[in-house]
């Protein structure tokens, strides 16, 4: 029966124009109803009752979206501007290098001409890489990787609130916003009591002994 299927098997995958037939024989109400059925399928699906996360989850799916094409233009940016970042670094590297290396002695013979080959490499990198660091471009490049990192943080956390709202949990805007309130509310009755109290001792005050 193996062999059979094989032989079977073979036959109908070396004569492709018996499936290209098939296809052309096909008949086009019958292809335009299986169609309409699938869209129909689809279609009831999306309209489930709210039993469970998945039509919650179809109704943010447009915003999620949006938030993971935000995600991915950021994420191409904070790669570009490291890479320029870790050019920088990597150009003052290779010149404090080549600087250090023509202020070295031609001749290592005593303990003391690798001494001063270390001091002057140290004071060389310590010259390049404060200039780099007082630079405007390392400025501008530190600036433009620190907002791509709190940006890709930020839709992170919009991704996040979303998934949250779908399961009905509280997001972290509404957790801060509730310790705001209780905090107002803290300081409101804190206020009222100190009112409360002065008042009893001016009553109190006033009442003849």
């Amino acid at each position: 029966m193996v062999i059979e299927d094989e032989v079977n098997n073979n036959r109908s995958s070396s004569n492709p124009n018996r499936n290209t037939q098939s296809l052309d024989n096909a008949d086009p109400r019958f292809l335009q109803e299986q169609i309409a059925r699938v869209f129909s399928i689809w279609s009831d699906i999306s309209r489930l009752p709210t039993v469970g996360p998945s039509f919650a989850y179809s109704q943010y799916s447009r915003s999620d979206l949006k938030e993971l094409i935000e995600f991915g233009k950021t994420l191409l940016e904070l790669q570009i501007h490291l890479n320029e970042y870790w050019v920088q670094i990597n150009n003052t590297f290779v010149q404090a290098l080549a600087k250090s290396s023509e202020k070295a002695p031609k001749q290592y013979n005593s303990k003391q001409d690798f001494e001063n080959y270390r001091k002057i490499a140290i004071d060389v990198f310590e010259d390049a890489f404060t200039g780099l660091f007082d630079s405007k471009e390392y400025a501008i490049s530190c600036g433009l990787v620190l907002n791509n990192q709190y940006d890709l943080f930020t839709h992170l956390q919009r991704l996040a609130e979303n998934n949250l709202k779908v399961l009905n949990l509280p997001t972290r805007s509404e957790m801060d916003d509730l310790s705001k309130d209780i905090h107002d509310l803290k300081k409101t009755v804190h206020d009222l009591t100190r009112k409360i109290e002065a008042l009893k001792i001016n009553e109190s005050g006033n009442i003849p002994s």
